[in-house]
């Protein structure tokens, strides 16, 4: 009976524990995997096996290995396999004699349980010694002026090659940095490898260095490599419908509009209109279908017009214009047959009292012309007061509008260092173009009527006169237009006039 009793007891104890106790892994674990052992050390000499080996500390995964784990030069094609805790990779075409090269691993080992990984380098010789020589190469975006990372960068031998002879990628700051280089003459390309083919491709943003380099151990200079991506072959793209009454499209800026066509019926002038360079609005006017077909450009585009959608009614916005105006702009979402004027209204705040306009339109914007001047508007629409080519009507719209003085604007100009044969200033405020300004052979820019507050400039060498900037230019072997970037704040106030002064030189 003891034996029993005591039994129970050991049983009971050992139950209590298990409830109140708990279990732990341990801290967990955030350090790669560790090299053990390898027949290739970093800085090894005459080396000549067929296949690198590479044993860890515990078990591992491969990540895109194909992609991760890289020779440079590229003088042979790797294959990898795992066996548990070993990476073999295989070299299947001979290294040249007297070569330094460099394997990089980078994140293409992790481990099973956490996916800890890491960047290893190895940098070895087939001959007796290790080039030495090192490079670097920095790329900024040819119009922001802003560091580009994650852009391969090849040295070629000859300018004609399609493939780097040595190659790398930049960092955050814009910096790739090449390493063990053999002395030699070198031209530089950039280029965004989107396909990892180590092939520049025309859809790629992409840089040069048109003159080759000789690099040598007197070679101490960073290269600065303006990047942009060069002017595509344009295609009709982005076609999406406004309801009730718009199909918004984007087409190349030289496209034929002399044959638009709208499920089987070509468009007459009235029914489209451009909106910028590249993008066109298209009337639906009174087709029913719910399948639309439109072709343009000879391209063919579908669109589902629901019976929802096609009987939404007409909506209405303001366009904010910078600087000073006589009239208000807005615009709707049908082309305009016609305006109800008698259900506009427009009051001057400051009495309720009603001011007298004139009313124009076109395709699907008007404008509101007061004949009065006020500090503060009211902007009534009712019910119907747009009739849409849909036959659909407007729905009620309200906007109190501040009209502005001479005296609520500032003036400022802009003394030029230099006379510029042919220019284009951009005035931002919050990194937001408000408005562009041509100009050539001036060395004086007037913006007058900018609201106040604080602008930034960017100037464009508008080099071919076509009144925008045009990217780098492969073929002519032509850099982007050059760009200026004046970040320094100009502070503009109500009624006053500002001169600064504009250092045309680059940096």
């Amino acid at each position: 009976m003891a034996r029993i009793l005591a039994l129970i007891c050991s049983i009971f104890l050992v139950v209590s524990c298990g409830q109140i106790g708990t279990i732990s892994g341990g801290p967990k674990d955030e350090i790669a995997p560790q090299i053990t052992s390898s027949n290739l050390t970093d800085k090894q000499l005459n080396f000549s096996e067929k296949v690198i080996e590479f044993t860890f500390d515990e078990y591992i995964d491969l990540n895109k290995a194909s992609e991760q784990i890289v020779l440079v030069p590229a003088d042979s094609k790797l294959q990898s396999k795992l066996t548990k805790k070993t990476l073999s990779i295989s070299l299947e075409d001979s290294l040249q004699k007297n070569t330094t090269y460099t394997l990089y691993l980078n994140a293409a080992v992790k481990d099973v349980t956490e996916g800890n990984d890491s960047l290893m380098k190895f940098t070895f010789s087939t001959g007796k010694v290790i080039d030495s020589l090192s490079l670097h190469v920095r790329m900024f975006d040819a119009f922001s002026k802003e560091w580009n990372s994650k852009v391969t960068v090849g040295l070629y031998p000859n300018f004609e090659d399609e493939s780097p002879r040595y190659f790398t990628q930049s960092q955050s700051n814009g910096v790739a940095h090449f390493e063990a280089l053999r002395p030699g003459r070198y031209f530089v390309k950039a280029f965004t490898d989107k396909n990892q083919d180590l092939r520049i491709q025309q859809s790629e943003i992409q840089g040069y260095n048109w003159d080759a380099i000789t690099l040598d151990s007197e070679f101490t200079d960073t290269i600065l490599l303006p990047i942009s991506l060069p002017i595509q072959v344009d295609k009709v793209k982005n076609a999406r419908l406004i309801p009730p009454g718009i199909i918004g499209v984007h087409v190349p800026t030289d496209f034929d509009r002399s044959n638009i066509q709208l499920n089987g019926q070509t468009c007459d002038i009235n029914q489209y209109i451009g909106r910028g360079e590249d993008s066109l609005l298209i009337s639906i006017g009174e087709v029913k279908e719910i399948d639309l077909k439109l072709i343009i450009a000879g391209d063919t585009i579908l669109l589902r017009n629901t019976p929802k959608q096609q009987a939404a009614k007409v909506t209405t916005q303001m366009i904010d214009k910078e600087g000073k105006q006589d009239r208000f702009f807005l615009t709707c979402s049908d082309f305009i047959q016609w305006l109800d004027t008698s259900k506009i209204t427009l009051r001057d705040l400051a009495d309720s009292s009603l001011v007298a306009f004139d009313v124009e339109f076109l395709a699907n914007e008007f404008q509101i012309r007061p004949k009065k001047f006020a500090k503060n508007y009211q902007l009534s629409l009712a019910d119907g007061a747009i009739l849409g080519k849909t036959k659909n009507v407007s729905s009620k719209f309200q906007k109190e509008i501040e009209w502005k003085q001479d005296r609520d604007f500032g003036d400022l100009t802009i003394q030029l260092s230099d006379t510029v044969s042919a220019g284009i200033v951009q005035i931002l405020q919050k990194n937001q173009v408000i408005r562009t300004v041509l100009f050539n052979e001036i060395d004086k820019i007037n913006l007058p009527d900018l609201v106040p507050g604080e602008y930034t400039f960017k100037v464009i060498f508008d080099r071919n006169k076509n009144g925008k900037w045009d990217p780098i230019l492969p073929n002519t072997k032509t850099l982007a237009e050059e760009v200026l970037l004046f970040n320094t704040p100009v502070k503009i106030r109500a009624n006053w006039e500002v001169e600064v002064n504009f250092d045309l030189h680059s940096n």
